[in-house]
């Protein structure tokens, strides 16, 4: 076996490892993997809680998982336990468990433990997870102290002390003025790549090195007074003046956590310092419940008594209290008050002890009874969610994340039925620990449901199981349908517990149906491979929608769970939709008629993304360097490969298509599709002509040469010339300021492993793009071969043997595009350089101006279309073949070509590298996923389901948003479906405003004009002084006159009050949800019956009725061509004819006789054929061109309907 790994360096430099768990370390950090991966955990006890714990933990790498149950195997462990079988009866739990454990991960010692729990055992692990029922207190407060004496940990109590890093790291640039006010108060932080600031003395020097770069943290500090977005670092006056540039980053300070016994905490859960109730993080709690933070009676507490009751039953018995025994569970409520009067009373005579000894007003019989009737009992539902919280609190032994101080206490007693079953007595089944709680007719109605779940990752995989051993589906009548498109890859392997190595490859439905029907044969499953969209409604259609009773979501995209949704709002079905997050996670109940729908939460924030300026011209954090490279890769490898497959595919129609495009646009946005269109021609002239040379693999490794040069020297050198390094803003500032990082060209180094990593990769692609490389395997057989693929290219000799002694292609200076407003002012106010605005003269190196970058747009369009039309002849046969990015093939050259550019790109600016994970995670959209928050979501989800299938009201159902890492847990009621009422409100008919504004401006501009120009007028005649009396007198009277004018139009200003009309809005059914609708029985043969029914039934009229746009009812009535006149007498005789006979049709007979008349052919007549009210709704639908074939129910929201009054509905 090999060496473990226990640093950073060995791990990240393992790609098996680093792909196997790359998704887990986006959560964790590899730091908490690489102590992740030493760590050894015992776990005693294999039924439900246990294996779900275990399990989580061996997918996330533990180096040793021990287990340690010699319980015979029974029956009821089926229900929980997903390693069991039937076959398995009278087995030992831990052996039988053990090596279907270790199947999950084979980088995972899975070992079974036999014999009694002892001191000596506990020593040789670094945590201990007892989830045996049948462990006593005693034994419970014994193996604590035995790891507390060594400083293990055990989950219901962590060690004496432990040292846990603040997991949040926020990194702001120095001096660009942005708010500091993120920084958590009196933190650490560290200063990197600063200009100036060096050590005055020796002194200095001693304290903190050469520079305040290499200083060491700084503990921040503000005062009142201190100048907006800025924070104190300390003295600096050891240091020069400080010049420029750098980064600030908050720096990870270890915060020591205690942590007492598990026999102190039973009767004194929260901090002895601080008291019960003073702090919230020190109450001994996880609080779920905000109206329990307040109150000593609250329901975690509450729930903390009826613990310490069934462990003194047990002490007291030497068992657990029988599952629904009234007599044990009323023993439980007499213990928890005796319980709880001792604490009173030692309360009362201990003075000083009051805060720190929890003692309740009054116990909660009900709660403790509920506790008492199935404290045996083990939900898979409550194993699922627990085994998620503990294993990650696992996880926190490796620093990561605080740990839960001390007790978590959980309930769903909303689950609960309304009346207590009477048919919970068990039967030797799977099923009797569910039986016992809901009995046996609700275990028949879970068997029988019918269930759509839509995807099979992650979630799915925990569903699957969860169903299974729940008994979902598992009836004569039940059903699980199950699809999802993907297949299953390596980085799967951490989280998707149901797949397995060989499985790698394999569709993820069918493979995960195989497994769950291991776990229990009778699940009735059809799994698909079919995306579920708007274009297979084929293969999904009415009949299936209308069969199901719920709709489970386990996907991972916002667009698929919108659609998923507007489907479950269509046919009323209930939805159960969850999503994670890293460590965190949420749970969403959908049901018809009492929640809104998915989609009325609103749309997931999509991100503002990266300024173009800012990615193409001034980075200052690796992640815009990383989504750079990850553009170029599209623009080398993608988009031109595409565009010239399909040129080549019809080289005329493709060029008539761009013209198409241009000409849609007039003024400024056509020159920018004809730039648009100039680019996409000369990126398919050039791989064209590339490809009409017959390219080998030196012609790829000069595309890489040239495209080294041009990204990481020439624009750099672009930018440079255009904005020198004493440039200045507008404003008179220094340009070269704040995230405006002054750039270098690079050269190129044959001793740096960058550049030449990246002319490897770039050369790998052009030789996928042009075929010159054969077609890659698929990524899951990369480790059947000996050698990687094409490894003979892989090779620095190889490389530097073909571009030695080459020469640097010459420099052209061109524009710099993509610049703001404030870039192209900083550009054209400082005279030596040029943008995309001001092209310049030149720059230091003399380098001429790229001229064909003035060229008219239009010219340069025309000219490329024929130099391509004329290449495409010569090209032949030859073909490409573009790229389809794949961030999880190791062996394809795709995340090392973005890592070698992210990483050179940020030299250019002197930002820091990144690893190679770390670009993959970014540039492949990864989202951190880990098996604790997905196996404990799934869990809630199932607890919720038990909800739905009862039918219970709304204030029962419980959303979830939550975080295992953070220890926050929030659980509230859905929103109840939003309802309309019918309503009048007063609105303003802004039309009819807006036009009385505008004529009210315009009557006021004349009035005002007119007086202008009298008083000109008058002006004018007493500067001549000819003027008679007449005139004067008749200037002024005019002059009078349109004063009164004036002020008259100025009292006519429209007043917003007089153009505020009534809305009405009619609600049918008076509450109206957008689950409502208006069903029309199927027997009704034609639309006039509906239109019937909605009248009798309804009280409501059809207005209109518009199908695909089209009216369909009412509609014009056809001509009657017999009403029309000869065509060969006069025209007045033709009209009075038409004018006395055509009734309501004369305009349109008008129309057509003189059509008649000037074709010299009467039309023939045509039948009135069939009125739309004749016609059956599914005809009508389709001659509106609606395709309704397997359609069994047709959907129409387009119809105008009106009461008796005659408002619209």
């Amino acid at each position: 076996m090999a060496q473990p790994i226990t640093n950073a360096v060995d791990f990240e430099g393992d790609r098996h490892l680093m792909d196997l768990y790359s998704r887990q370390i986006g959560a964790f950090g590899l730091e908490a993997m690489v102590k992740l991966v030493q760590m050894r955990v015992l776990f005693v006890g294999m039924t439900g809680v246990g294996v779900e714990a275990a399990k989580n933990t061996t997918l996330a790498g533990a180096h040793t998982v021990a287990l340690l149950d010699d319980h015979p195997v029974e029956m009821r462990d089926l229900g929980s336990n997903f390693f069991l079988t039937e076959g398995d009866i009278g087995k030992p739990r831990a052996s039988t468990v053990a090596p279907r454990l270790a199947e999950l991960n084979p980088l995972v010692r899975v070992q079974a433990v036999e014999g009694e729990v002892t001191e000596e055992m506990l020593q040789t692990f670094d945590a201990v997870v007892v989830t045996d029922k049948n462990v006593s207190k005693e034994s419970l407060i014994r193996w604590n102290e035995a790891c507390r004496s060594r400083t293990k940990v055990v989950v219901s109590d962590r060690g004496e002390r432990q040292v846990v890093p603040n997991p949040t790291s926020f990194l702001y640039c120095f001096t660009d003025g942005q708010p500091p006010g993120s920084l958590p108060e009196n933190c650490l932080v560290d200063l990197t790549d600063v200009e100036g600031m060096v050590a005055r003395s020796p002194d200095v020097i001693a304290k903190y090195g050469p520079s305040v770069s290499t200083s060491g943290p700084w503990r921040t500090a503000t005062k009142p007074g201190d100048p907006v977005n800025s924070v104190r670092i300390g003295d600096t006056r050891g240091f020069t003046p400080y010049l420029g540039g750098g980064f600030l980053k908050q720096v990870k300070e270890p915060k020591t956590l205690t942590f007492r016994s598990y026999a102190e905490c039973l009767s004194q859960p929260s901090n002895l310092a601080t008291g019960v109730y003073s702090e919230v993080q020190d109450r001994g709690f996880i609080m779920m419940d905000l109206m329990s933070m307040f109150s000593p009676g609250g329901i975690e507490i509450q729930i903390h008594f009826a613990l310490q009751a069934v462990h003194a039953f047990q002490q007291k018995h030497g068992r657990l209290p029988r599952p629904n025994s009234a007599e044990d569970a009323d023993a439980c409520v007499a213990l928890a008050k005796d319980i709880n009067e001792t604490l009173r009373q030692f309360a009362a005579l201990t003075p000083g002890t009051t805060s720190s000894v929890l003692s309740l007003d009054t116990v909660d019989e009900t709660v403790v009874r509920r506790f008492a009737l199935h404290a045996r009992v083990e939900l898979q539902p409550m194993c699922a969610f627990y085994g998620g919280v503990v294993a990650q609190e696992l996880v926190k032994i490796s620093g990561r994340y605080r740990p839960i101080r001390q007790f978590f206490n959980f309930h769903v007693m909303q689950a609960l039925p309304d009346e207590p079953p009477t048919d919970t007595e068990p039967t030797n089944s799977r099923y009797d620990d569910q039986v016992a709680v809901f009995g046996r007719a609700f275990q028949e109605k879970l068997a029988n449901q019918k269930i759509f779940m839509v995807g099979c990752g992650a979630l799915g995989c925990e569903f699957m199981k969860n169903f299974a051993l729940m008994g979902l589906c598992c009836g004569d009548n039940g059903r699980l349908l199950v699809t999802d498109n993907d297949r299953i890859e390596i980085s799967n392997l951490s989280r998707q517990f149901l797949f397995r190595e060989d499985n790698v490859g394999q569709p993820k439905s069918e493979a995960a149906s195989k497994r769950a029907l291991t776990m229990n044969p009778s699940l009735k499953i059809d799994a698909r491979q079919d995306l579920v969209s708007p274009d297979t409604e084929h293969i999904f259609d009415d009949d299936m929608w209308q069969s199901l009773d719920l709709v489970c979501n386990a996907l991972d995209n916002m667009k698929a769970r919108l659609y998923v949704d507007s489907k479950c709002v269509l046919y009323e079905k209930p939805l159960l939709e969850s999503g994670t997050m890293g460590t965190g996670a949420n749970v969403d109940v959908i049901v018809p008629h009492t929640t809104n729908s998915y989609s009325d939460g609103g749309d997931a924030e999509a991100g503002g993304g990266i300024p173009m300026c800012t990615l193409r011209n001034f980075p200052h954090l690796i992640d815009h360097c990383i989504e750079w490279a990850r553009a170029k890769f599209t623009d080398l490898f993608v988009s031109p490969a595409s565009q010239l497959q399909q040129f080549l595919e019809d080289p005329e129609g493709f060029i008539s298509g761009l013209e198409t495009k241009i000409e849609q646009h007039v003024g400024g946005e056509r020159i920018g599709a004809l730039e648009r269109g100039v680019d996409t021609l000369k990126a398919i002239k050039d791989l064209a002509a590339q490809l009409q040379e017959k390219p080998t693999m030196e012609t790829c490794v000069s595309l890489a040469w040239r495209d080294f040069h041009a990204f990481f020297r020439d624009v750099i050198l672009d930018l440079i010339a255009t904005f020198p390094a004493d440039a200045k803003t507008k404003s008179g500032e220094p340009f070269w300021s704040g995230h405006k990082i002054f750039p270098e060209a690079l050269v190129f180094d044959p001793q740096n492993p960058l550049h030449k990593e990246f002319l490897i990769a770039a050369a790998n692609l052009y030789a996928c793009v042009f075929k010159v490389h054969p077609t890659k395997y698929p990524s899951e057989e990369n480790k059947l071969h000996t050698k990687r693929w094409m490894a003979e290219y892989r090779d620095e000799s190889w490389l530097l043997s073909t571009v030695g002694g080459r020469d640097p292609p010459p420099y052209v200076r061109h524009k710099v595009g993509d610049l703001d407003d404030d870039s192209k002012a900083a550009a054209t106010t400082d005279g030596s350089g040029g943008s995309d605005d001001d092209a310049g003269d030149g720059d230091d190196d003399g380098a001429a101006m790229d001229e064909a970058e003035d060229e008219d747009p239009q010219a340069a369009f025309d000219a490329l279309k024929g130099e391509v039309l004329t290449i495409a002849k010569n090209v032949g046969s030859a073909t490409v073949e573009p790229l389809d990015f794949e961030k999880d093939d190791d062996d394809n050259f795709h995340i090392d070509f973005i890592a070698a550019a992210a990483n050179l790109r940020a030299s250019n600016y002197r930002i820091p590298t990144a690893t190679r994970h770390k670009c993959k995670m970014i540039a492949g959209r990864i989202i951190p996923a880990i098996a604790t928050s997905t196996a404990s979501v799934t869990g809630l989800v199932m607890l919720e389901l038990y909800k739905l299938v009862q039918h219970k009201p709304l204030e029962a159902y419980r959303n979830a948003n939550y975080n295992l890492g953070a220890n926050t847990y929030f659980f509230f009621e859905p929103p109840a479906a939003k309802q309309l009422t019918s309503s009048t409100k007063k609105k303003l008919d802004s039309g009819s405003f807006e036009a009385a504004v505008q004529q009210f401006n315009k009557y006021l501009s004349q009035s005002e004009e007119k007086l202008q120009t009298l008083r000109a007028l008058k002006q004018q005649l007493s500067a001549f002084g000819k003027a008679s009396d007449d005139t004067i007198n008749a200037v002024d009277k005019a002059l009078a006159e349109a004063e009164a004018e004036l002020e008259a139009v100025g009292d006519t200003a429209p007043d917003v009050d007089d153009f505020m009309v009534e809305e009405k809005t009619v609600c049918h059914p008076p509450k109206f949800t957008k689950w409502d609708k208006l069903k029309v029985p199927a027997q009704l043969s034609n639309l006039g019956e509906v239109i019937k029914f909605f009248k009798d039934e309804h009280g409501l009229d059809v207005a209109a009725w518009f199908i695909n746009k089209r009216k369909v009812y009412p509609v014009k009535p056809a001509i009657d061509y017999s009403k029309l006149p000869p065509i060969d007498i006069s025209v007045n005789d033709a009209m009075r004819q038409i004018m006395k006979t055509g009734g309501t049709q004369v305009n349109a007979l008008i129309q057509a006789w003189r059509k008649a008349r000037s074709s010299g052919k009467m039309p023939e007549a045509t039948g009135q054929g069939d009125a739309p009210t004749d016609k059956s709704i599914k005809r009508l639908a389709q001659e509106a061109g609606l395709d309704t074939k397997k359609k069994k129910l047709l959907v129409f929201d387009d119809v105008a309907l009106t009461n008796e009054d005659g408002d619209g509905v």
